[in-house]
Parts: C-alpha cells; sequence; structure tokens
C-alpha cells in the first residue's frame, strides 16, 4: 500500500475519532514485539491529535525477550482484567480482532471501535466496526503502524525506530518468512535509526532458570512425526510460553511444522509455526478448532485455545490428543502416525 493510501486511512480513522477523547488501545493477550511496538506507535498518533490513550491487554508478558523490550520503551500496558472500560469512547484492536482467539477483551455493547491487523479476516466479531484497515499481505502490523507515523509526518525516535525494528525482524523471522516489499522497506529505513545497544539488551535479555526447565520438559514432551514436531508442554502457569518453545523447536533440523500445546486451570492452548509456503497457519488453527473454542493467526504464525467450561479440563485435553493433533498431521499431509520421541533421535 502507498503511502497516499495510508495517508486515506489516518484520515478516515482520524474522522472516526472526531468525537472521541479517550482511546483504548488492545493488543492480543501476552503481547508480543508485534503488539507492543504498534501499541507504541499508535500512542505516539493519537497524542499527536491531542487524544488520551492507554494500551491494555490480557494475559501477560513473560517472555525474556519481550519485557527487556516493553521497558526499554517505558511504555505501559494496563491488564483487561483490572481495567474499567466504561470511560473510553473508541477502542481500536492493534495486531489482534475482537472475538479472536488471542484476545479476552470483551467490548461494551455498541461501543465504537476499529482494526489495525495483518492477520486472516475475522468471523466473530460482536459487531461491525467504523474502522477497518486489515493487510493480510503484510508480514507485520508494526509495518503499518510505522507507515501511519510516516503519513502523519511523525518521526519515530530512536527507542520507538528500535521497537519498530525488533517487532518487524522477529515477525517475519529476519524477512525470510512472510515479508512484504512493504516490510523490508520499513525494516530498511528504520535500521539507521535504532539504538544498537538498545537492540542488544533486548536480543540478549538474560533468562531465569525455569527457561532452562521449561525447555527440558518440551524436549522430553516432543514427537517428530515425519516433517511435523508436536511438543506437548503439560501445564504452564505462563501461556507465551507454548508460543517461545514453538518458535524454539522451528529450529529443528527437517522440520516444517511445530505443534506446541499446554494447559492451564482454564484452558488448553495451542501454538502453530510453518516453515512452507504451501498452507496457512492460521486457516489450519481455526479449523483445528472449530466451534470448540477460537483461534487465529497469519500463514506462519497462528495459535489458539479451548475454554474449559462444562466439558472438564481432561477430557478437553484428551480431544486435542486424539481429534486435534491427528487432523492437524493429515492436513498437513503426514499420514505416518508412529512418532519418534526427539529425545530418541539419532
Amino acid at each position: 500500500m502507498s503511502i497516499r493510501d495510508t495517508l486515506q486511512r489516518w484520515l478516515e480513522l482520524k474522522d472516526c475519532l472526531a468525537s472521541c477523547r479517550k482511546v483504548l488501545l488492545v493488543t492480543h493477550d501476552n503481547p508480543d514485539p508485534d503488539s507492543v511496538a504498534s501499541a507504541a506507535a499508535f500512542t505516539l498518533l493519537l497524542k499527536s491529535i491531542d487524544r488520551d490513550v492507554k494500551t491494555a491487554s490480557g494475559g501477560e508478558i513473560s517472555r525474556s525477550e519481550n519485557r527487556a523490550l516493553l521497558n526499554s520503551i517505558d511504555f505501559k500496558i494496563h491488564s483487561l482484567h483490572y481495567l474499567d472500560l466504561s470511560p473510553f469512547d473508541f477502542f481500536l484492536f492493534l495486531d489482534s480482532q475482537p472475538g479472536s482467539g488471542n484476545n479476552s477483551c470483551t467490548l461494551p455493547p455498541r461501543a465504537r471501535y476499529g482494526i489495525v491487523d495483518h492477520h486472516i479476516l475475522g468471523t466473530e466479531w460482536p459487531h461491525q466496526p467504523v474502522f477497518t484497515d486489515i493487510r493480510e499481505n503484510y508480514g507485520a502490523t508494526a509495518t503499518i503502524a510505522w507507515e501511519y507515523l510516516g503519513a502523519r509526518n511523525l518521526r519515530a525516535d530512536s527507542s520507538l525506530a528500535t521497537a519498530l525494528y525488533y517487532a518487524i525482524r522477529t515477525e517475519t523471522s529476519d524477512m525470510g518468512l512472510g515479508a512484504a516489499k512493504a516490510d523490508r522497506k520499513a525494516y530498511l529505513s528504520l535500521h539507521t535509526k535504532i539504538d544498537w545497544d538498545q537492540l542488544h539488551q533486548i536480543v540478549h535479555s538474560r533468562v531465569p532458570a525455569d527457561y532452562f526447565r521449561m525447555m527440558k520438559v518440551a524436549a522430553e514432551g516432543a514427537t517428530r512425526y515425519e516433517k511435523a514436531l508436536v511438543v506437548d508442554l503439560g501445564e504452564t502457569s505462563h501461556s507465551d510460553s507454548i508460543a517461545e518453545v514453538a518458535d524454539t523447536f522451528m529450529r529443528l533440523e527437517g522440520i516444517d511444522w511445530v505443534l506446541c500445546w499446554g494447559w492451564n486451570r482454564d484452558k488448553v492452548m495451542f501454538s502453530l509455526r510453518n516453515g512452507t509456503v504451501q498452507q496457512h497457519a492460521g486457516r489450519l488453527a481455526r479449523k483445528m478448532v472449530g466451534d470448540a473454542g477460537s483461534a487465529g493467526g497469519h500463514a506462519h504464525m497462528a495459535g489458539g485455545q479451548l475454554p474449559v467450561g462444562e466439558i472438564p479440563l481432561a477430557e478437553t485435553r484428551l480431544r486435542f490428543r486424539r481429534t486435534m493433533i491427528p487432523e492437524f498431521l493429515e492436513t498437513i499431509g503426514v499420514h505416518n502416525r508412529d512418532g519418534m520421541p526427539l529425545m530418541e533421535l539419532a
């Protein structure tokens, strides 16, 4: 999309905000660098037109690199579980959509809201948004945010530039997966503006001892099925650990797909990683879940969850293991179900 097109979208969004003073930016639960950087950029954007802006999400940020990123830009993300939504007269969903599997925000009835995202179009919106800018061909929402800043003639300082750069880098696996021409343009432009010390502190952030215990559990619970790796992480108190494990194990030689799953007392959760161009992780995640839960994502990264309600946790876990994992393997073309434990591979 050209700068002229983005400028037009910005003017449309600005018109939607004409009668609104308090805006809540809503990221997906357990926000990743793409969510964090996009929210920071849109905070700058909306404050430039004198709006009162806050950012909120469900879940938590437990991944070391993501915490380091958040701290490096001194950015506050409020918890949706404790935030009173009634004062806000506009909600802008960033890198997420209402009703999706990675978003626990329940909009007030008839709330005015908009969406800026790069994931596949949602089907479970509570009611129609007044503004949408969904670019499925983009590799990162941070790229869209960067274009909005440019359309408004706003310059990101070195701290925000570093956050946007890191977001695009991680979301596209160093420009290797799903990166569009627009992502490359933003990446190269931001490269000249970043704070290298800040980037080093993010990329090489220290991890707690629990990280290595988690990876041990993951390795022992991993099974290879031809080109796919299924990782049973078991019970976990940090839901974004599932995504972190999926990212890490995607580096295994000969693997095109990773499905990592785990649970807590409220839900069964999973993350998908796809290294191919033939199939779409987000669509596969939605197919796996069906009406039993919620899911979403883009071509190379996706996730979902099955809430524990009337169906007990043990039964939900059994359903995932016996039904959804086989469906995943069948869909990606793995027909041999005699898996090999990762720790037994030569």
